[in-house]
């Protein structure tokens, strides 16, 4: 069996996502500090987890910021998949087909990220600045107040025909390949497993994709996804943040 989640807002929560209870214990550090927290039920069902199943942090942070989790930096985790699935790691070294592929995929399209990069620059309204250009992703700030929502979604048709995506998710823009996602990934390392039984969490629209392909899909309760209509089903916490993800991984633990 895979289990594949996302990090942030699923597994482990920064200080403002917290609810006032359960207690929490630090899952991640940066620069020393604690930074990112779980309770430590869900923390003890993980680590039970990642001895019985193979465990896929599924997420968009890039290499080294999903290293600074404690369950993903102690090396105990075969496979991680970072931005969106545009990186794959097999025991720390990225794995060769998958960065085939994906370099295949981006080279053909008939628009570069850089490209891509100067129409959201040039064309759209409330952008605050360019965050990060990565090798196949962009990262732009928002400004709530000047974004024009309508100007955007016209711009994501554009780009979509020429093979990008782009979305936005709360005060960031993101621009990649439509072609690659965090269900991508999750398919590639399905079929170099051998194994279709496979369990997603996610709480994003992100994570559709990833959720999508799994034959049983989680999600947190009062999350983005509550309430929508996705075309496949979900399974929801009865618990918001911290403890819903105790809730889910505990269930999931009790399951095997």
């Amino acid at each position: 069996m895979i289990f594949t989640a996302d990090l942030d807002r699923t597994l482990i929560f920064s200080r403002g996502r917290l609810t006032e209870s359960p207690a929490v214990v630090p899952a991640e550090y940066r620069l020393g500090e604690p930074y990112g927290f779980m309770t430590p039920g869900a923390l003890a069902a993980l680590r039970q987890l990642q001895k019985k199943v193979l465990f896929l942090p599924n997420t968009m942070r890039g290499v080294e910021q999903a290293r600074r989790v404690v369950f993903v930096g102690d090396g105990s985790c075969p496979y991680l998949a970072a931005q969106n699935g545009l990186y794959l790691l097999y025991n720390g070294e990225l794995d060769r087909e998958w960065s085939r592929r994906v370099a295949a995929v981006v080279h053909g399209l008939p628009l570069s990220l850089s490209d891509g990069v100067g129409r959201v620059l040039s064309d759209l309204p409330g952008i605050q600045c360019l965050s990060k250009q990565y090798e196949y992703l962009a990262v732009f700030f928002v400004e709530a107040d000047a974004f024009d929502d309508q100007v955007c979604g016209q711009l994501a048709e554009e780009l979509a025909g020429s093979g990008w995506s782009l979305v936005r998710q709360r005060k960031k823009l993101y621009l990649f390949p439509a072609a690659i996602d965090k269900g991508a990934v999750l398919a590639y390392v399905m079929e170099r497993e051998g194994d279709d039984h496979t369990v997603g969490f996610g709480d994003s629209g992100f994570d559709l994709p990833m959720l999508r392909v799994c034959e049983t899909a989680w999600s947190l309760a009062g999350c983005e996804l509550e309430g929508g209509e996705w075309g496949f089903p979900i399974r929801f916490s009865h618990a918001p943040a911290q403890a819903g993800t105790e809730e889910v991984l505990t269930d999931l633990l009790h399951a095997l």
